[in-house]
């Protein structure tokens, strides 16, 4: 029957849609039509060795129950819930069968009066087949993850079971006549049986079309099989009679459909699947086995040697390196030392009769023994990289920064602009959460950077490793693959900060412009009068009777001296041309300013720290940088309490001179920097706001650029001045 049934194994697998019902019910009538004619050939053997037959009836029975619970018990982890619950089921099956065909009633191995002791087992065999299938049906036991649990419940229930048989007689109805026929009873328990066998098709009923059901399948042609064998085994005159041997033909038909359906559902199906998987690949893949005997190739190795996979399935690697490998090249897996478990990027020329093809090959060795040994054209391998390499050289060649994500939001690429400007390195940005990497930085935008088109354009800030606020211009395009889904994003960020300090510097000349306008016009006619009126005052003061209020006249012409200097530094923001400029140092003019500093800072309980450098001389107006200076100097003292640390440093960086002063102070907040140097803002309680706008007017006139840090542990102003061509290597000052 085994023979006879084989071609429909296959079909059952494929069979799926609407249709399945109908070409289940086809095959489970095929099978049973040749049983019925096959039973006619065995009944005459039948009646002559009915033992004989049986014995080897039931015995083939066994083998599938024990062979269906051992192939679950070592796929346990693939296996469904339902291929779980049958495997332990029919060891019980199987038991129970073997306790019937020890006790067949010709055998009289029963106990004397004891005939009906077979037929109990035969009953509860059936019985624990029809439970058995229903739990499975029902996902009974399905988070039942420890086989040996389930092995100890089996083994504790069929001991229980079969005892209670044995032991207890007189609970049992009869089920055997004196002539060998069924009782009642036994009819009744049989339809029972039937009517769980035909519970079971109803449930698996709804899942037989889907293509994924493939044990499923094999149960509902198993289950039409059963339920014309029980329905024989209710009907049997005698153990010689031909509806007795028939239902022993159909039961092992049924057993052997649903072995079936358990050995593809949990070996051969996934095999097949994964065997699938593998020739769809686009890349070649060879299987060693520890004799390094080929044991799979899938269709692309086949195609790039230029051979089929049968040609090559059973080659040792020797025999494949004679055969196929150019000017005998070692074979690949030979290539590496017994200690290693990969290998790489070998090259090797395959020749195959005229055709010749370069490969590039890459594998691994099992734990247990064997090779996986895939590959490529190598030329196809090359092309993809040289892409990848031009890729990644456009991107470098960018000012802009680029970051490139994949669907799971993951960084595969940066270029060098982003890791110079972030100060990040590839191996903390590539293969990291994008989330990770705005988290360092500090990323943020003017709104959500969840890219709803294709194309938006966001506003945003972060912070450098090295602790600067940087101004971006961020573009953010999705990118969609070949079905039209989006596969990723590339973000093109672009540092604005240089361009709007240019433009904010821009606006604070426009201001400081008008401002000078101002001061140009009416400073002049401000001071006429201011003046007139302290000569009067001071003529007040030298007579007698205003005696009594010369501490007055005094505060009066001290204010007048006061608005006076304001009026002067407010003409300063006037200026529109450089003035006395001449070759000098820069440490030289410190120098000269440096006591003054130290003793502004001792009277105050503060201290100062000054560190010259070798810088170039410079085109500079002595008195504007040295007023300069101690405006910003006078600023790092009021900011700093009692014991703080005042620091002045010189230094040279390429074609630029650099001067910095920074304090110990608690900083200035975001939004005062950015009005600082604003004429008139100022956060002192007697401050006029005019030091830091003509400090700046200062280094405007000289060129020169200032730049603020400034944080909760102090504040830097740098002073960058432009070295003039030619004089990068003389006139410098050596300290």
């Amino acid at each position: 029957m085994r023979v006879i049934s084989l071609g429909w194994t296959t079909s059952i697998q494929k069979t799926s849609g609407e249709k399945a019902p109908a070409a289940l019910s086809f095959i489970a009538l095929i099978s049973v039509a040749l049983s019925y004619f096959g039973s006619f050939f065995l009944q005459t053997p039948w009646e002559n060795d009915p033992i004989f037959l049986h014995s080897a009836f039931e015995g083939a029975c066994i083998s599938v129950a024990v062979f269906t619970f051992l192939t679950m018990w070592q796929n346990y982890e693939r296996c469904s819930h339902i291929n779980r619950v049958i495997g332990f089921g029919f060891l019980l099956v199987g038991f129970f069968d073997f306790m019937h065909t020890y006790y067949y009633p010709a055998l009289n191995h029963h106990p004397m009066g004891f005939v009906d002791l077979s037929s109990r087992y035969w009953l509860l065999g059936r019985l624990t087949e029809g439970i058995t299938l229903t739990l499975g049906t029902f996902n009974f036991f399905g988070r039942l993850q420890k086989r040996w649990v389930g092995l100890i419940i089996t083994i504790t229930i069929g001991l229980t079971l079969s005892y209670a048989v044995y032991a207890y007689q007189g609970l049992f109805p009869l089920l055997l006549t004196e002539n060998g026929g069924v009782t009642a009873a036994k009819v009744i328990i049989e339809y029972v049986i039937t009517g769980l066998f035909l519970l079971n098709i109803i449930l698996l009923y709804p899942t037989i079309n889907r293509e994924d059901s493939i044990i499923e399948k094999y149960l509902v042609v198993a289950l039409m099989i059963a339920i014309l064998a029980e329905k024989a085994f209710a009907s049997y005159a005698s153990l010689s009679s031909f509806d007795y041997t028939f239902g022993h033909v159909l039961k092992v038909l049924y057993y052997f459909y649903l072995y079936k359906g358990l050995f593809a559902s949990t070996v051969s199906h996934p095999y097949r699947y994964y065997e699938t998987i593998l020739n769809e690949l686009p890349l070649g893949i060879v299987n060693f086995d520890k004799q390094e005997n080929i044991r799979f190739v899938n269709y692309e190795a086949a195609k790039l040697i230029g051979v089929t996979p049968s040609e090559l399935i059973g080659l040792n690697a020797s025999d494949f390196e004679k055969r196929f490998y150019r000017n005998r090249e070692k074979c690949t897996i030979r290539d590496v030392r017994p200690d290693t478990k990969r290998f790489y990027n070998f090259l090797r020329t395959i020749e195959y009769g005229t055709a010749k093809v370069e490969l590039e090959l890459s594998g691994f060795q099992f734990s247990r023994g064997g090779w996986l040994v895939y590959f490529n054209d190598a030329k196809i391998a090359q092309q993809f990289e040289n892409l990848q390499l031009q890729t990644k050289t456009i991107l470098n060649s960018m000012d802009s920064m680029v970051l490139v994500t994949d669907a799971r939001d993951r960084v595969t690429m940066c270029n060098n602009s982003f890791l110079y400007l972030t100060g990040l390195t590839e191996p903390e940005v590539v293969n990291e959460k994008i989330s990770k990497v705005k988290h360092i930085l500090e990323l943020k935008l003017s709104k959500p950077n969840k890219v709803k088109k294709i194309h938006e354009v966001i506003e945003g800030k972060f912070r450098s490793m090295n602790g600067v606020h940087r101004d971006i211009i961020l573009n953010l395009n999705s990118v969609k693959g070949a079905n039209g889904n989006i596969i990723g994003t590339v973000a093109v960020a672009t540092d604005v900060s240089s361009v709007r300090k240019e433009a904010d510097r821009l606006r604070q000349r426009e201001k400081l412009a008008v401002l000078g306008q101002m001061a140009a016009g009416i400073g002049h006619e401000i001071r006429n009068p201011m003046t007139t009126v302290r000569g009067f005052l001071q003529l007040l003061g030298e007579k007698k009777q205003f005696a009594s209020q010369k501490a007055v006249l005094d505060l009066m012409i001290s204010e007048l001296d006061r608005a006076n200097a304001i009026i002067t530094e407010f003409l300063m923001l006037a200026r529109t041309k450089q003035t006395n400029l001449k070759f000098q140092n820069l440490n030289d003019i410190l120098d000269h300013l440096y006591p003054l500093i130290e003793a502004n800072a001792f009277t105050q309980n503060k201290q100062t720290k000054y560190v010259p450098g070798a810088i170039s001389s410079l085109e500079l107006n002595k008195n504007e940088i040295s007023q300069l200076i101690m405006n910003l100097v006078r600023n790092g003292l009021e900011a700093m309490e009692a014991g703080g640390l005042l620091t002045i440093r010189t230094y040279q960086n390429e074609n630029r001179v650099l001067l910095t002063i920074e304090d110990e102070g608690s900083g200035i907040s975001t939004e005062h920097l950015e009005k600082v140097g604003t004429p008139f803002f100022t956060t002192k309680d007697n401050g006029t706001g005019l030091g830091l706008a003509t400090s700046f007017t200062i280094a405007e006139a000289h060129n020169a650029q200032i730049d603020i840090e400034s944080s909760s542990k102090g504040t830097k102003f740098n002073i960058s001045f432009p070295v003039p061509d030619g004089i990068h290597d003389q006139d410098t000052m050596i300290v």
